[in-house]
């Protein structure tokens, strides 16, 4: 039997509001949408409502009714970022929990199956409402059956913590919940009140078909849905993973213009999903793990004048960075890190028309291979007019590096060609009944062999005769071979890829 439970933080804006003042609390506090005279009051605390500040006045009012009242604004983004950390705080608990789209403050968890991690649902509950008011929060959790009627449960008895032993018990408790807690249009509870409903229980005991027809489909709706006859599962949250990549280094890395090029690569591809998600990099972490020294770990901060998405203002940053305090042992674990907040439009548009490879930088790359390696370090393939494959092609150095033009077709499979043959062993005798093993017994033997296709002549340097095949291994392997009939030997020419 499955079993599920409500975590309800009643007003959490006011919540949200008196954590961050905490010599509020005693005092009459309210949410504001502007903080000004004329501001709109969405949230009171019981000391409000005692002056008789409600939701709904000016803040101008609330100080003539109190002149002590305490007004504060919290914004859409602050609630929305509390309550993507709850959900991650809720995680350990559970690994399915939905935070209400509807009402800030009420998040549902898939509570079936832990009893082996926690002993008992008892304790499980305990451990985690105790996390929450450790945290300075009012919380309710109730641990039931059903989604809506341990969500009614929660509204009518807050800060509190009732462990539902079975469906029965649930259905008593949820039908004396007032229908004013809940989230009823006023319209409905307004004319259900004229017919004397006031209570879950009482609006449950109309016949189905009448609410449907007399007071409409979202009437109709809600009826099913605190009866349990329509079905509402459990719609949890993907958990998303942090912006973070790591590279493990094959060889310990010492010089900063390499380790900034290690940045470079996992830069990169951070940005751009900050990008897809409408993020944009806040703060950047960069991990590193060093080969010798008493502090194995180097941890660096760097902090943007403002959130971006452009990898040269990080890249300056970071190169700054790692000139003035190199690590002092070499690299041999990278983690990049980055802390996100909500992307401007613009940030987004200048992203998206940023060009994906840079021509100047490519040369400014090139330039310095030349100066540190020679002019003839850097090079481009070109076609040969030749008889032998290996003859086909040569290197030349080039100056001006071009972007690939769009649409052009690429073969599908890439024949790569060894610049000398390479001979073929005599496959011993004791391994011939295995079949013809040309690439190691770990490929296995060939099982399927195109050709020949022959190329005879080249009498002007000496005589030619090579017959050419496509050979391939039983695990996928594809080797270019040919028979040279004058030493009588094989050889492999390339690979196909």
């Amino acid at each position: 039997m499955g079993r599920l439970a409500c975590v309800d933080l009643p007003a959490f804006p006011l919540q949200l509001l008196l954590r961050r003042n905490p010599e509020w609390n005693g005092l009459p506090a309210v949410v504001v949408d502007d903080d000004r005279p004329q501001g709109v009051i969405r949230w009171v605390n019981r000391k409000a409502r005692e002056f008789r500040i409600l939701p709904g006045q000016r803040y101008a009012h609330a100080l003539s009714l109190c002149g002590d009242v305490r007004a504060g604004v919290v914004s859409t983004q602050e609630v929305q970022r509390e309550i993507e950390r709850l959900v991650g705080e809720l995680r350990h608990f559970s690994p399915e929990v939905e935070a209400s789209l509807v009402e800030p403050g009420v998040f549902w968890l898939d509570a079936s199956g832990l009893r082996r991690l926690f002993g008992s649902l008892q304790s499980w509950s305990d451990k985690l409402l105790g996390q929450l008011r450790d945290e300075g929060f009012v919380a309710t959790l109730i641990v039931g059956f059903s989604r809506f009627r341990c969500y009614a449960i929660a509204r009518h008895h807050p800060a509190k913590l009732w462990l539902v032993r079975h469906r029965a018990q649930e259905e008593q408790l949820s039908a004396a919940v007032p229908l004013e807690l809940l989230d009823v249009d006023s319209g409905l509870r307004d004319d259900l009140a004229a017919l004397g409903i006031h209570q879950l229980g009482q609006f449950l005991r109309l016949p189905e078909h009448g609410v449907l027809e007399r007071f409409g489909s979202g009437a109709y709706q809600l009826h099913r849905l605190a009866s349990g006859k329509r079905w509402d599962p459990l719609r949890p949250l993907a958990e998303e993973l942090p912006f973070a990549i790591e590279i493990e280094l094959d060889d310990p890395e010492a010089n900063t213009t390499g380790l900034l090029f290690l940045v470079k690569r996992a830069l990169d591809p951070l940005l751009e999903r900050l990008a897809r998600r409408h993020r944009a990099l806040a703060v950047l972490h960069l991990r590193f793990e060093l080969e010798r020294g008493e502090e194995r770990k180097r941890h660096e901060e760097i902090r943007p004048a403002e959130a971006t998405l452009d990898p040269l203002t990080l890249l300056r940053l970071v190169r700054l960075r790692l000139e003035s305090a190199p690590p002092p042992a070499a690299v041999i674990q990278l983690r990049v890190e980055a802390e996100d907040v909500a992307a401007t439009r613009e940030q987004l548009l200048l992203f998206a028309q940023r060009p994906k490879r840079d021509l100047r930088l490519a040369h400014e790359a090139l330039a310095m291979l030349r100066a540190e390696f020679g002019n003839q370090a850097v090079a481009k393939p070109v076609l040969r007019d030749a008889h032998l494959p290996e003859a086909t092609f040569a290197l030349e150095p080039f100056e001006e590096l071009k972007l690939p033009r769009v649409g052009h077709p690429r073969p599908q499979l890439v024949r790569r060609i060894f610049s000398r043959p390479r001979e073929l062993p005599v496959q011993a005798a004791d391994v011939r009944d295995d079949g013809w093993l040309l690439s190691g017994l770990e490929q296995g033997p060939v099982v399927r062999v195109v050709g020949p296709f022959v190329i005879s002549g080249g009498w002007w340097l000496g005589d030619v005769h090579r017959e050419y095949h496509f050979a391939e291994t039983r695990r996928g392997k594809l080797l270019w071979v040919f028979y040279d009939r004058r030493r009588r030997r094989w050889f492999v020419q390339g690979e196909v890829q």
